[in-house]
C-alpha cells in the first residue's frame, strides 16, 4: 500500500518507518501525502495505542529531496509545501501518542517531523540539523517554543549540526541513548503509554495543542509555508539546489524571482 513507508502494526504499537534508505530517506511530495494517510490510518485504528516514528537504515531524514525540489514546477512547491504542513499537523494533533526514535542524522524536513511527535528519542549519533538558510531558504522561528529564542536562531541561521546529547541538554529531544540502549529506551515510552487511558492520552495533546496554538504555533505555519515556497523559487533557492547537485559551492545574490513573461 506504501511505497516510501515501511509500516508494521503490533500489539496495539504502529510503527512507521521512513523507507528511501537510497536517498537517506529525504521526502519528495509522496512521501509527505504516504505519512498523512498513515497517521490517518493510526487514529482510526480502535486496536493502536500508540505509533513510533523512525527511519530505515542509519539516517532518519535528510530533509527535502533535491531530485524533487531542483525540478518541480510552482505548483508541485506549492503542493509540496502544503502537504508537508499536513503531514506534520497530523503526526503532532493525532489522537494516539507519537514516539519518535530518531536512529540517525534528522535534517531540515527530518527535523521537524521529529519535532512533531510527543516525545523523542535519538540514538547518541544522531545530529539535528537546520540547514534551510544553506539552501536559500528558511525555518523560520523553528523550535522558539522548544528552545527559546536564542538557541533557535542558532540554529536556523547558522544551519550547524546540534548533537544528540546538545538536543537533550537544550529541551529540544527528550533522550539521548547509546545505539545498545535505543530500542529499549524507545520501547519504555511505548510500554508506558500503551499501559495509560487513551481518552486521557487524547486530552493531554490536545490541551497541550491548545496552548501552542494561543501562542501564535498554528499562524506561524501557515505564514511560513508559503514563505518557504516563495523562496523555493527565487533566484537564489535554485541557486543552492543546482550547487548541491553539481558539488560546488553556490554563489548567492538575493536577487528576488522574476515576474512571469
Amino acid at each position: 500500500m506504501y511505497k516510501h513507508l515501511r509500516v508494521t502494526k503490533s500489539g496495539g504499537v504502529w510503527r512507521v518507518a521512513l523507507n528511501r534508505p537510497e536517498v537517506k530517506n529525504a521526502h519528495d511530495l509522496e512521501t509527505f501525502k504516504e505519512l498523512f494517510h498513515a497517521f490517518g490510518e493510526v487514529e482510526d485504528d480502535p486496536e493502536c495505542r500508540c505509533a513510533v516514528l523512525t527511519g530505515v537504515g542509519d539516517v532518519f531524514s535528510a530533509g527535502q529531496d533535491l531530485a524533487f525540489t531542483r525540478t518541480a514546477d510552482p505548483q508541485a512547491i506549492d503542493a509540496y509545501g502544503r502537504w508537508n504542513v499536513a503531514a506534520r499537523q497530523r503526526i503532532q494533533r493525532n489522537h494516539k501518542p507519537v514516539v519518535a526514535a530518531v536512529n540517525g542524522p534528522a535534517i531540515g524536513g527530518g527535523c521537524y517531523l521529529a519535532t512533531a511527535c510527543d516525545l523523542i528519542v535519538a540514538v547518541d549519533s544522531a545530529y539535528f540539523q537546520m540547514r534551510e538558510i544553506q539552501a536559500g531558504n528558511h525555518a523560520g522561528g523553528a523550535f522558539v517554543f522548544t528552545v527559546g529564542r536564542a538557541r533557535s536562531l542558532e540554529m536556523t541561521l547558522l544551519g550547524r549540526r546540534v548533537p544528540a546529547s546538545q538536543a537533550e541538554a537544550w529541551g529540544l529531544i527528550n533522550r539521548s541513548v547509546p545505539a545498545t540502549d535505543f530500542e529499549a529506551a524507545v520501547d519504555d515510552y511505548v510500554q508506558a503509554l500503551r499501559a495509560l487511558p487513551p481518552l486521557a492520552l487524547r486530552y493531554t495533546k490536545s490541551a497541550t495543542n491548545l496552548l501552542l496554538d494561543s501562542a501564535g504555533f498554528s499562524t506561524h505555519l501557515e505564514a511560513g509555508g508559503p514563505m518557504q515556497r516563495y523562496l523555493s523559487l527565487s533566484p537564489d533557492g535554485r541557486e543552492a539546489k543546482h550547487a548541491f547537485a553539481e558539488r560546488r559551492a553556490p554563489q548567492f545574490t538575493g536577487a528576488y524571482p522574476r515576474a512571469a513573461e
